[in-house]
């Protein structure tokens, strides 16, 4: 799990290097000059068709979730307002929202990469197991409880307009989470664990909107 983790990171760390080195011919150029003369819109909504969401880098499996997203970019087009929405698909009744302030090194075009602080709020049902002692002998026992974190990350986001109104983007997030509701030592393989909940989070996801 560690090392396909990191391999995943390395790779799309690499993505702003692609964007920024991204160059188009002088006929391309010609062709979609409208695509880079500020007449695309600020407003963008996508779908998230598939998010990976780790909590722990060390002990967790990943959580996959779908979502909706809002992003408002302000008039000056270097700063924008994101807010993704998302549920799990492996926990039911379990949520993800994770405001974030885009920044992009140049105003919008048809290939721009931004980077920004990023909020982590889950929330939901979630179950955890916990060892036990009686008389007879100790045993596990699985919690269910509702579950409560907090984080913060660093996001990084590739965009892709490739019309007005069509938007792609590749969108990662590497942080910390502070704060955790369940005992840290609530998955099975590390029953004592340690002491402390801050631990290590990642995010990765595809996302396809509609951009006005």
């Amino acid at each position: 799990m560690k090392n396909i983790l990191r391999i995943l990171v390395l790779t799309v760390l690499v993505s702003p290097v692609m964007a920024q080195s991204y160059r188009i011919d002088q006929t391309e150029s010609n062709k979609r000059a409208p695509l880079q003369s500020g007449a695309l819109g600020k407003n963008i909504i996508s779908l998230m068709p598939m998010q990976m969401m780790v909590m722990n880098l060390e002990d967790d499996g990943p959580d996959f979730t779908v979502g909706l997203s809002y992003e408002r970019i302000f008039n000056n087009e270097l700063i924008s307002f994101r807010l993704p929405f998302s549920v799990s698909l492996f926990k039911p009744n379990f949520y993800y929202l994770m405001p974030t302030l885009k920044i992009y090194p140049k105003k919008q075009g048809i290939v721009k990469f931004a980077l920004g602080p990023q909020f982590l709020f889950a929330y939901g049902k979630d179950e955890y197991s916990r060892y036990l002692n009686s008389p007879s002998g100790g045993y596990w026992e699985t919690v269910e409880e509702v579950r409560k974190q907090f984080g913060f990350l660093i996001n990084n986001n590739v965009n892709f307009t490739f019309s007005r109104n069509v938007y792609l983007a590749l969108d990662y997030s590497l942080g910390i989470k502070y704060y955790d509701n369940f005992p840290n030592e609530y998955n099975s393989f590390f029953p004592f664990g340690r002491e402390s909940n801050i631990t290590p989070v990642f995010q990765l996801n595809f996302n396809m909107g509609f951009r006005f």
